[in-house]
């Protein structure tokens, strides 16, 4: 399963207009969205771009803005602004139709001045870079129409043809100019200098990233602004600092360099303007997670079988390793790597999945993490799991169970709650979770209302243990004490406590309460 990682693309106008003077195309969108990584999957050029979904639905990118879109939308963008299509899940599709070409080509006087109200005909109202528009089936037939004309035109390119592609052209943009919604919601607008300078700085950076004296000081020394004022800019208005984006262009095209071909790191680092070997170890490793030798191991699709247990524990390794850190979309990609490689789910599981989470718990009680931390690392864990389930379904290693969670009544702590929760999860169980702050009453009636088998209780302080003893009692007076299960825990929780309440069974960490859940289940 490979990761797409895009070559940073910006796509010239001659490149676009080599053949035509418009550029048209329909394009079939299969990239599932992925926020971590999608702004280096987005494309830019010099043109002004119209583009219509046709079909299916998903995410529009632009620039740091994820936008819904369905069938019938249609987007304007103004040139040199990263923007990518995107679907939800793997399977969906999307076709986009556009249309880009240069505005000088076709049109002058006051409609080629950006900020001018007449710009492109009032698409771009208020110096805003993008316009939309939501079209019922009667006017996106009218627009498709207007698409049809113009293709024709170029086609046949009889007698006065491009008075023809104009004419058509301009009653296109004043179509939109009327329907268009203005601009896209949380991408500002600002001065057409302002937008200038960032569409140079994108553009600089797209050419030319493998240079190494190649800073945000070069960029606003040619463009004399100062470095403070072009870094304002290029964060408003991007929602992403300067040396983050050149950070990753440039480790995209390493990944790229590293995947498809056999240059040497040297060279590599000099394609991808790096300082130096050493820094461009340390940066790689952060970004990805692994070394550059470990990353084209993984990625070589000629492995031998005899390599084969090397590379797993490589994977399993880095999927510990990037579930640490929360890095959800390496995750599934590590996963989905493990299990072409015939690595076990149980083993990913086990020694990649929850050997990453057990190190995270370790690190929060010991005050080496906080709390932002173990939530990023939950996240990865939760979408590493929705990929393995099935996996984990076919082996016969999930049970089936139902079991509500939550920590009690006068309790907020939540992170063990949800780790349990997770580990439950991960074993088939469909868990319906409750929060924090339940009463004993809550409880029972969601094990009544829901058919639980399991009711799973949580106390971190020792003030609300006895809340515990009042969960069994409120099962006993509501007469399902002999038909659910009670488990409890907490850190000042021990077996003992548990036989003196009469609840079923307790466990000092989640993957054991996981694994007592489907016991208690399945009994």
């Amino acid at each position: 399963m490979e990761r797409e990682l895009a070559k940073p693309m910006r796509l010239t106008k001659a490149e676009l207009l080599k053949r035509r003077p418009i550029y048209h195309d329909v394009v079939l969108h299969k990239t599932v969205y992925e926020s971590e990584s999608s702004f280096v999957q987005m494309y830019t050029h010099e043109l002004i771009e119209i583009s219509m979904v046709t079909s299916g639905g998903g995410v529009h990118r632009i620039l740091n803005q994820e936008i819904p879109c369905k069938e019938g939308d249609i987007y304007i963008v103004t040139p040199d602004i990263p923007h990518g299509y995107f679907v939800n899940a793997a399977g969906e599709c999307m076709t986009v139709r556009r249309f880009l070409f240069d505005i000088r080509d076709w049109f002058e006087g006051e409609v080629l001045i950006p900020g001018h109200p007449r710009y492109c005909y009032g698409v771009f109202r208020d110096n805003a870079v993008t316009a939309y528009a939501m079209l019922n089936a009667q006017t996106q037939e009218k627009l498709q129409g207007l698409f049809d004309a113009i293709v024709r035109e170029m086609l046949h390119q009889k007698q006065e043809w491009r008075d023809g592609v104009r004419a058509n052209l301009t009653l296109l943009m004043i179509t939109l100019g009327r329907y268009v919604n203005g601009a896209i919601k949380n991408i500002p607008s600002s001065p057409p200098k302002d937008w200038g300078l960032v569409s140079y700085t994108i553009r600089t950076v797209t050419e030319q990233f493998g240079k190494t004296d190649l800073t945000l000081e070069t960029i606003a020394d040619s463009l004399y602004v100062s470095k403070s004022h072009l870094s304002r800019v290029f964060k408003r208005l991007t929602g992403e600092s300067f040396s983050d984006y050149l950070r990753k262009i440039r480790m995209t095209h390493a990944c790229n360099l590293l995947r498809e071909t056999d240059l040497r790191v040297e060279e590599i680092v000099r394609e991808c303007g790096q300082k130096d070997i050493p820094y461009f170890y340390r940066a790689f490793h952060c970004y990805m997670g692994m070394t550059p030798h470990q990353y084209r191991t993984l990625q070589a699709s000629t492995l031998e079988a005899k390599d084969q247990k090397e590379r797993n524990r490589l994977l399993l390794d880095s999927i510990s390793e990037n579930l640490r850190k929360g890095r959800a979309v390496m995750v599934k990609e590590l996963i989905g790597q493990a299990l072409e490689g015939e690595c076990a789910p149980e083993a990913i599981l086990n020694d990649g999945m929850l050997r990453g989470m057990s190190i995270i718990g370790e690190q929060f009680k010991n005050n080496e993490v906080f709390v932002p931390e173990v939530l990023v690392a939950a996240r990865a864990m939760n979408a590493g799991m929705q990929m393995l389930k099935p996996y984990l379904s076919a082996d016969g290693i999930l049970a089936t169970g139902r079991v509500c969670i939550g920590t009690v009544q006068g309790d907020l702590h939540d992170i063990g709650k949800n780790l349990v929760r997770m580990m439950m999860e991960g074993k088939g169980l469909e868990v319906i979770d409750l929060g924090v702050d339940v009463p004993p009453e809550v409880f029972v009636r969601t094990a009544i209302e829901q058919d639980c088998q399991v009711i799973c209780c949580s106390a971190l302080l020792t003030t609300t243990m006895s809340v515990l003893a009042d969960v069994v009692e409120e099962a006993k007076r509501a007469g399902i004490r002999d038909k659910v299960k009670i488990m409890i825990g907490g850190a000042p929780v021990s077996e003992a406590f548990c036989r003196r309440i009469g609840a079923d069974c307790y466990t000092v960490d989640a993957a054991s309460a996981a694994e007592a859940a489907v016991e208690l289940c399945c009994s």
